[in-house]
């Protein structure tokens, strides 16, 4: 495809309105970058230094997710609803507010990365998977905005214990410094992920 054919193409999906199969899509893969999300939010229940570790894996799992979900709808807006709908599941399980809004825009980040290539590239699907991983730092927002209120619910929540140790390791910049990893694995996810689709998924024809 030349670059005249790949910016036609691009107008066209910038411009193309979700249709019913495309929201079908966004239903499907959400629920299950979402299950994903939150079975790796769960693992911190052990301690928050194993909440990163979940967090990493649920972030490499989800790379595969994402990059079958761009794949299968290639649209712009895909990954805008996608994390609108995230957010608001994040919310009403008992996270910041914030997070919502968070999700949405770094869904808007990586549509405009993907679509500027037709989401035919994979290197800019990759990169805009990474972006939209610092949504991550999204429940822990309130460590930034009024640290003492977050770590005296988390007390009453997890106990004191924990709690400490949730201070101790999740500072301000300690916490910004994740999202940053957090991106960085999300680049390897998306990697791992147009990998595994070119070997199970595009085999089966599932992926036009």
């Amino acid at each position: 495809m030349t670059t005249a054919q790949r910016e036609t193409s691009a107008s066209v999906n910038a411009k193309r309105k979700l249709t019913a199969r495309d929201f079908v899509n966004v239903g499907i893969f959400t629920v299950l970058y979402f299950f994903v999300a939150f079975l790796g939010g769960c693992v911190g229940m052990i301690s928050p230094a194993m909440m990163l570790v979940g967090f990493a894996v649920a972030i490499v799992v989800d790379g595969t997710i994402v990059m079958l979900y761009l794949a299968k709808t290639p649209i712009f807006g895909a990954m805008t609803v996608l994390g609108l709908i995230l957010g608001i599941l994040m919310v009403l399980t008992g996270h910041f507010w914030g997070t919502v809004v968070l999700t949405t825009l770094l869904g808007l980040v990586a549509d405009a990365i993907c679509v500027s290539a037709n989401y035919h590239s994979r290197v800019r699907n990759v990169i805009g998977y990474g972006v939209f991983t610092a949504w991550f730092i999204g429940p822990f927002l309130p460590i930034f905005l009024n640290s003492g209120a977050y770590f005296q619910q988390m007390d009453q929540q997890m106990g004191k214990d924990y709690s400490a140790s949730m201070a101790q390791l999740f500072s301000p910049t300690a916490t910004v410094l994740f999202a940053v990893v957090g991106m960085v694995i999300g680049l390897i996810g998306g990697w791992i992920g147009t990998k595994l689709i070119d070997k199970h998924f595009a085999k089966a024809g599932m992926v036009a």
